[in-house]
């Protein structure tokens, strides 16, 4: 996984994918909505600030902000927001 670390820095989510409600759920979609996956807010809140401008300890800082729970420890959300952020290189919705 270093190696995906190396490569998304900045990481920047592929331009034809789509949020879409699923039954009250949400999913990842391409723009074609034959590939669509289920996402959680975390995950979704992590893919909003993967714009190529923002490295994994700024979208952390981002969506530790933007969850606002005091039981989140800061290293407990980077390390979440790293795994995510492979998870999606793998899963290739990344550039």
């Amino acid at each position: 996984m270093q190696n995906s670390a190396r490569r998304y820095r900045f990481p920047r989510a592929r331009a034809d994918l789509r949020f879409q409600s699923v039954g009250g759920s949400l999913a990842l979609a391409d723009v074609t909505g034959r590939d669509s996956q289920p996402i959680n807010f975390t995950a979704a809140l992590v893919l909003t600030y993967c714009d190529g401008r923002h490295d994994a300890g700024a979208i952390a800082d981002a969506v530790a902000g933007s969850l606002a729970s005091d039981s989140a420890h800061p290293d407990s959300v980077r390390a979440d927001v790293r795994r995510i952020i492979d998870s999606f290189a793998k899963d290739g919705y990344l550039d």
